[in-house]
């Protein structure tokens, strides 16, 4: 199968759901009202409640909820199942599943004061609810931040030529934002010099990778991973127009000079698929294994903590909430499909022979990590574009440096969400723990030791359940919501329950399978099995707790049309 002929497919169906459906959903669903003022007016700080130009705003969300989600997934779904099996699910559950999700959840915020998930879900189904998915939130907030910081060291530490330009971009980003908010520069000049400046820096580090040459390899993650750490600190607790809305719209201008690049090396060498389409036979089962393991790019439970917990809190005028909600995950749809192209036609399938550059070929490359397998497939279709100046190598360059930007931003965007739930949900009531400092060590913490003590490798395994337990339980809050004010549940109501039978589906199969956490195999891990079963618990829970308030249908008298948070 041609990959160009694919990616056109997908392109247009990607317009079509977000021109038609996401329309539907907005005029239905929202009812957005820009005589109401948003939380970013309502409650402005400075800090964390600020009105962003919409540019910035999607930019900070788009860079905030893609991360390392949508290259990682796809990758392995691509792997483990075949490329046609993951571009199905991404095209699928992109339009009808995650862009609803993101969309509602973030409006969802916007009308109850800009809080986070976790609060509404309180208001809307009580605080048993609000507390254990509080905590839920938070652990895999850690997951991911432990997660993420170590690959992005390691990173760092193989690929020298990503430094510069990795930490780089900060200064240019905090720069960009006093041009802009302080200075008052022209927004369009100032964003053109500050790209210009962030692609110097890929050159300069291209030039001058900082090998630290003499360093053991451990010592240089180590160092890395400690400065992640300080950068997380520090860049949480800034004002968000000092470095995260300028990085973030950075960030999002990469990416889209990335994903110009990939289609057009897609439209001129247009490759085949080397990958088979369907892989049968696997150890691990399509349903429900596939659909926990590409998550962003399709649905993921973390983009609804970035929209309730920042997002919300910047939006200047309800009807910039579809471009950001919506228009961000359909173009994350666009990213983790063109990532199956890369991988998948870019690069051979399997195992290099010998003689042959590793680099070319798909298992070897994922050998040496999902980064290094993006590249190198990037690099090759870009390569082939035949663009001057232009080498796979420096294709490769700028395919790690994009998805490096990403990973940083996942970091400090998850530290300010952790701080969030920890303040907000977890210890309102302790006053020496609502600390902002407190708070942010509170969460870096815990992730700090599992990074480095390497216990996030079991953990993490729960990762993927987790993260779509959490947006199965944002769509159920939802669907309740609607409910409430007696608009129609239909599209909410039915993702909602595909995603809690796919959670619980994945977790008891973890659990129960042969080589399952509490089976006799190599898998058996008891702690694991335990937290399994207590996330399955959590989840019939929850839904219990929807159905029933779905069944006493107090819309009437509950919530008034005009959507405020507070009771009517």
């Amino acid at each position: 199968m041609n990959a160009f002929v694919v990616m056109a497919i997908v392109l247009a169906w990607f317009y079509l759901g977000y021109r038609f459906y996401g329309t539907w959903v907005e005029k239905n669903l929202v009812k957005p009202d820009d005589s109401r003022p948003t939380p970013a007016y309502e409650f402005e700080d400075g800090i964390d409640y600020s009105p962003a130009k919409v540019s910035f705003l999607w930019g900070h969300h788009f860079s905030s909820i893609a991360g390392a989600g949508p290259i990682i997934g796809p990758i392995l779904a691509t792997a483990w199942f075949g490329w046609a099996s993951a571009i199905l699910w991404i095209a699928i559950g992109c339009v009808f599943i995650g862009a609803v999700h993101d969309y509602l959840s973030l409006m969802l915020s916007v009308r109850h004061q800009g809080r986070g998930i976790s609060e509404v879900a309180g208001d809307t189904l009580g605080n048993v609810t609000r507390f254990s998915f509080g905590i839920l939130i938070w652990i895999t907030l850690v997951f991911i931040i432990a997660v993420f910081a170590v690959s992005a060291a390691n990173a760092l530490a193989n690929m020298p030529e990503l430094v510069i330009p990795t930490f780089g971009v900060c200064f240019v980003a905090v720069l960009l934002g006093l041009a802009v908010y302080k200075l008052k520069i022209n927004a369009v000049l100032a964003s053109v010099g500050a790209v210009f400046l962030a692609y110097f820096l890929i050159y300069v580090g291209y030039n001058y990778p900082v090998a630290l040459d003499g360093w053991e390899h451990q010592s240089k993650v180590m160092l890395y991973l400690n400065l992640l750490m300080a950068y997380c600190l520090i860049a949480s607790m800034l004002p968000v127009w000092v470095l995260l809305q300028p990085r973030d719209f950075i960030s999002s201008v990469k990416l889209f000079v990335g994903l110009f690049l990939g289609l057009l090396g897609i439209v001129a060498a247009r490759p085949d698929f080397t990958a088979p389409a369907f892989i049968t036979g696997s150890d691990k089962p399509m349903w429900p294994i596939m659909f926990i393991t590409l998550a962003c790019g399709a649905v993921s439970g973390f983009h609804c903590l970035v929209g309730t917990g920042t997002t919300s809190k910047q939006l200047d005028k309800e009807s910039h909430g579809k471009v950001v909600g919506y228009g961000g995950m359909i173009m994350e749809g666009v990213l983790a499909a063109l990532v199956v192209v890369v991988v998948g036609a870019g690069l051979k399938w399997g195992n290099a022979p010998a003689g042959e550059a590793a680099g070319l070929y798909f298992a070897s490359s994922l050998e040496q990590g999902w980064i290094v397998a993006f590249s190198n497939g990037f690099g090759a279709i870009v390569g082939d574009a035949g663009l001057p100046f232009l080498s796979a190598a420096v294709a490769a360059l700028l395919g790690g440096v994009m998805v490096k930007t990403f990973v940083m931003t996942s970091l400090d965007t998850s530290t300010r969400l952790g701080r969030f739930i920890f303040m907000e949900t977890l210890f309102s009531n302790v006053k020496f723990l609502r600390h902002t400092f407190v708070a942010t060590m509170g969460t870096l913490a815990p992730a700090y030791y599992l990074a480095a003590t390497g216990n996030w490798k079991n953990i993490w395994k729960l990762f993927g359940a987790s993260n779509q337990l959490i947006a199965a339980i944002s769509l159920l809050v939802i669907t309740a919501w609607l409910a409430q004010r007696r608009r129609a549940i239909a599209p909410v109501i039915f993702p909602a329950l595909f995603m809690v039978a796919t959670t619980i589906g994945a977790l008891g199969w973890s659990v129960f399978n042969k080589n399952g956490y509490l089976g006799s195999g190599p898998g058996h891990d008891l702690m694991l099995g335990v937290i399994s079963l207590a996330l399955i618990g959590l989840a019939l829970v929850i839904a219990c707790s929807a159905a029933f308030s779905l069944l006493k249908d107090k819309g009437a008298d509950k919530r008034h049309e005009g959507d405020s948070g507070a009771p009517a």
